[in-house]
C-alpha cells in the first residue's frame, strides 16, 4: 500500500531530520555553554568594574587626605592674630603652642604644627604636643622639600596653600605649607621677613579606617611592599615610592553570579524544552519542504517579473552540457537595453516593468528552436543555442530584436522607443567555461555599447586586449594618482589686441606613468567610464589654483568633464578649493561642452547659477561642433564662448568657415560673452581671428601647453 506521508517517499527527509535533531542538541548544549559562559563573563566583568571603582576611591581618599591638610593650612594661615603672632620679633611660644600646638589632643586634625622664616628653617615647632628641636627640613623628609622648591617663589608671595605627601621620620604623613597672612589685604611687612605655617598629619591605621569607612572600602591598610596586583603605590611629592595601600577586594559578580544561579538552571531547562518542541516542529516541517523541494527549485529559476529561466538557470543548463562533454559550437548572445534607465526616471518603475515584460515576449518569439531565452538582471537578456549552426542563428536572432526594437513600443497610451546594444560570443564549452563564454558576450556588447549603441558586436581576441588595456588603464590612473604621477601644464591664452598672455588653460598630462606617458585623449576618456575623473578633475583644479594663485593679473581656464558637472556637489567642491587655495573666484573660469548642456539641461542651468554665484565664470567650450543653438546661449548665460579649433583652424582656406566665425562673435557680442578663439596655428590665422572680432587667441602659434616652470619666462616676455 502507498502512503503519501511516508518519509520513505522522501529521500532526503531523513537525512535533513538526523541534522536537524544534531543541531538541535547541539544548540541545547550551546545554549547551557554560553548561559553559564555569560553568566561567568559577566561575574568577572563585574568583579573588574569594581576594583577599578574602588582602585579610583582610594585615590580619592588619598586626595581627600590631602586636600583636608590644605584646608587646616588655609584655616590656621590666613588668620589675623597668626600675622600678629608669628611676625612679632620675638615668638610667643605659649600663644602657638595653645593655639596649634594642643590641637593634636583635642580634636586630633593633625600631629604636626611648624612655623617657618623665609629661608625655610623651623623657627617654632609642636609634633604631638611636644616642642619640636629642629630648625632644619631633614625631619619632614623629601616631600616637602619638593613642595618647596617647586613653589618656593609662590610661596613668599601668592595666596594659595601647596600640599602633598612626604615620608617624615615618624612615617607617611599629608603635609602643607602656606604663607601666613592677614584674612583681608595684603601683609604689610615691607622686608623679606616671611612666616610660613607647615602642618603634618601621619598616616595610621585610624586614619585608614575612617577613609575606608567614608569611601566604601574594606579593610584600606598600607603596607611598604606590594600584596597583590590590586595594591595600589603611594608616592611622595618628590616622587618616592613610600609603600602600597592595600584593600580587600568584594567580588560583587561572584555574590551576584551564586544567587542568580538557580535562575539560570530553570532557563537551561526551560531553553532546552522549547529547542526539543522546536525539533519536533522542525520534522513536520521539514516533511512539506521536501515535498516542495522540486518547486523551489522551479522558483529559484524563473524570473519573477518576465517568467524567463534567469541568470542562474542560463549557466546551470550550460554548465550540464559541459559535463556531458558535448563538443559542439554554443552561442551566447547578450543583449543590454539602450535608454531604459530613462524610461524608468521618466514614466516610473511600474512602467519599466511593464516595459520589460513587453519586450520579454518580443525577445521569446524570435528565439530559433533549440535556443534557451534568460533574463540575466535589470535590462539585460541572454540566450545560448548550440550546434553546428550556433552562430549563425545566434547572429540572426541578434539581427531579429535589432530590427524589432527599432518599432516604438506600445504600452497602453505611451509610446516608447527603447533599443539594444548586442554582443556575440561562441566556443565550445571545452576550450572555455560557461562563465567565460558569458564574460566574452559581455565583453562584445560593452563594445557595441560603447560604439555607438544600437548595433551588434562579435567577440574577438582584440576585444579582450581592449578591455584588459582600459582595465590595467583604470588601475595606473588610481596608482598615478597615489602616486603623484600627474602633471598639469598650462597653455597660454593671449589677449588678440595687445598680444600680452591674459591667461593660461589647465591641462592634465601624465608624465611619471612608470609604462611611460600616456596622451589626455586616452586616459581622460577611460577615467571618465570609469569614475575616475571625480578625483583627477578636482587633482587638476586643485594644483592649478595652486600653481597661479601667485599670478595675480592671469586669469585661470580649468575644463570640466560631463561626469564632474554632473555631480551634485560639485559647485561646494569648487568653492573649497578656492577657500583652501585661496585662488579670487573672479580669476576663475571652468569650462564645459555643449554636449553635456543640451542632455542634462535642468541640471546644467542649476549648476551654471551656483557656479557664478560663488564668482567664477563658466565658458561654453568646443562651440561650433554640436549643436550651437543661439536659444541656449542666452538660457545659459554663458561668460564666454570658445571657438573650436576644427573651426576657428579653417578661417585662412574656408570662407564659410570664416563668415561662421564672424557670424559666431557677433552674436557672442550682441549677448554680452568674450570669444576664445582656440587652434591658432598659423600668423594667418591669428590676423584673420583679430579682424573677425575675436577677444582671445590660444594654440600652437604662441606656444604648446607647457610646465608652470616654463610658463614663468613666458609670462615675463608675453606682459611687456
Amino acid at each position: 500500500m502507498y502512503r503519501t506521508l511516508s518519509w520513505r517517499n522522501i529521500p532526503n527527509a531523513r537525512t535533513l531530520f538526523a541534522m536537524v535533531f544534531m543541531a538541535g542538541i547541539g544548540l541545547i548544549i550551546s545554549v547551557v555553554a554560553l548561559l553559564y559562559l555569560s553568566l561567568n563573563l559577566i561575574s568577572t566583568k563585574t568583579n573588574e568594574i569594581d576594583e577599578h571603582r574602588t582602585a579610583l576611591s582610594v585615590q580619592g581618599a588619598i586626595q581627600t587626605s590631602v586636600n583636608r591638610v590644605s584646608s587646616l593650612v588655609l584655616d590656621n594661615a590666613v588668620w589675623d592674630d597668626a600675622v600678629r603672632e608669628a611676625y612679632r620679633p620675638t615668638l610667643n611660644t605659649d600663644w602657638l603652642y595653645d593655639t596649634w600646638g594642643t590641637g593634636f589632643k583635642i580634636n586630633n586634625l593633625y600631629d604636626g604644627t611648624f612655623v617657618l622664616d623665609e629661608h625655610f628653617n623651623v623657627l617654632w615647632g609642636s609634633f604631638k604636643s611636644q616642642p619640636f628641636q629642629e630648625t632644619n627640613l631633614d625631619f619632614f623628609g623629601e616631600g616637602l622639600k619638593a613642595l618647596i622648591a617647586q613653589h618656593a617663589r609662590a610661596l613668599s608671595s601668592d595666596k594659595n596653600i601647596y600640599a602633598g605627601i612626604s615620608k617624615t621620620r615618624s612615617g607617611v604623613a599629608f603635609v602643607g605649607i602656606g604663607l601666613i597672612r592677614p584674612m583681608v589685604g595684603r601683609l604689610q611687612v615691607t622686608d623679606g621677613t616671611r612666616r610660613y605655617l607647615v602642618i603634618t598629619r601621619h598616616l595610621n591605621a585610624r586614619i585608614l579606617s575612617e577613609l575606608g569607612t567614608t569611601f566604601q572600602i574594606d579593610n584600606l591598610h598600607f603596607t611598604p611592599d606590594k600584596v597583590n596586583e590590586m595594591s595600589m603605590p603611594l608616592r611622595s611629592s618628590a616622587g618616592e615610592l613610600l609603600g602600597y595601600l592595600n584593600w580587600q577586594a568584594r567580588l560583587p559578580g561572584a555574590q551576584a553570579a551564586r544567587a542568580a544561579s538557580s535562575d539560570i538552571t530553570q532557563i537551561v531547562v526551560l531553553a532546552s524544552a522549547l529547542i526539543l518542541l522546536f525539533i519536533l516542529v522542525s520534522s513536520v516541517g521539514l516533511y512539506k519542504l521536501a515535498r516542495g523541494e522540486s518547486q523551489a527549485r522551479l522558483v529559484a529559476r524563473t524570473d519573477w517579473l518576465s517568467h524567463l529561466p534567469n541568470r542562474r538557470a542560463l549557466i546551470e543548463a550550460l554548465d550540464r552540457v559541459s559535463l556531458r562533454g558535448d563538443i559542439d559550437v554554443k552561442s551566447v548572445v547578450f543583449i543590454d537595453l539602450d535608454g531604459f534607465k530613462d524610461v524608468n526616471d521618466i514614466y516610473g518603475h511600474s512602467v519599466g516593468d511593464d516595459l520589460i515584460v513587453a519586450i520579454a515576449k518580443t525577445l521569446s518569439e524570435r528565439v530559433p528552436p533549440g535556443g534557451m531565452l534568460a533574463r540575466m538582471g535589470g535590462d539585460e537578456f541572454a540566450m545560448t543555442i548550440g550546434g553546428d549552426k550556433a552562430e549563425t542563428q545566434a547572429t540572426a536572432f541578434a539581427v531579429s530584436v535589432l530590427d524589432s526594437l527599432s518599432t516604438p513600443i506600445q504600452l497602453g497610451e505611451r509610446t516608447i522607443h527603447i533599443g539594444a546594444s548586442i554582443g556575440i560570443a561562441s566556443g565550445t564549452l571545452i576550450e572555455c567555461t560557461s562563465s567565460e563564454l558569458f564574460r566574452r558576450a559581455d565583453i562584445a556588447m560593452y563594445h557595441a555599447k560603447m560604439s555607438g549603441k544600437g548595433r551588434i558586436t562579435h567577440y574577438d581576441a582584440e576585444l579582450n586586449s581592449a578591455r584588459e588595456r582600459k582595465l590595467a588603464i583604470e588601475n595606473q590612473i588610481r596608482n598615478g594618482l597615489e602616486r603623484d604621477e600627474f602633471e598639469v601644464w598650462y597653455q597660454p591664452i593671449i589677449d588678440a589686441r595687445s598680444q600680452k598672455m591674459s591667461s593660461v588653460e589647465a591641462l592634465v598630462r601624465w608624465p611619471r606613468r612608470p609604462e611611460g606617458p600616456l596622451g589626455p585623449d586616452t586616459f581622460i576618456a577611460i577615467a571618465e567610464t570609469s569614475g575616475l575623473i571625480y578625483k583627477l578633475g578636482q587633482f587638476v583644479l586643485q594644483r592649478a589654483c595652486q600653481d597661479l594663485q601667485p599670478y595675480g593679473d592671469l586669469k585661470l581656464s580649468v575644463n570640466i568633464s560631463p561626469a564632474q558637472f554632473r555631480d551634485p556637489a560639485f559647485e561646494d567642491k569648487v568653492a573649497s578649493v578656492l577657500e583652501s587655495t585661496r585662488f579670487p573666484a573672479h580669476r576663475l573660469q571652468l569650462e564645459v561642452t555643449e554636449s553635456y548642456v543640451l542632455e542634462n539641461p535642468d541640471r546644467a542651468r542649476m549648476a551654471i547659477a551656483n557656479l557664478k554665484a560663488l564668482g567664477t565664470a563658466v565658458a561654453l567650450d568646443d562651440f561650433g561642433t554640436g549643436y550651437s543653438s543661439i536659444g541656449y546661449l542666452r538660457r545659459f548665460n554663458f561668460d564666454t564662448i570658445k571657438i573650436d579649433k576644427s573651426l576657428a583652424g579653417l578661417v585662412d582656406n574656408d570662407e564659410q568657415a570664416a563668415a561662421l566665425v564672424s557670424g559666431t562673435v557677433r552674436i557672442a557680442n550682441a549677448l554680452g560673452m568674450a570669444v576664445v578663439a582656440e587652434g591658432v596655428e598659423t600668423e594667418k590665422q591669428m590676423k584673420l581671428l583679430r579682424l573677425a572680432g575675436c577677444d582671445q587667441l590660444q594654440g600652437f602659434w604662441f606656444s604648446q601647453p607647457m610646465p608652470i616652470e616654463s610658463i614663468r619666462a613666458l609670462h615675463q616676455v608675453r606682459r611687456c
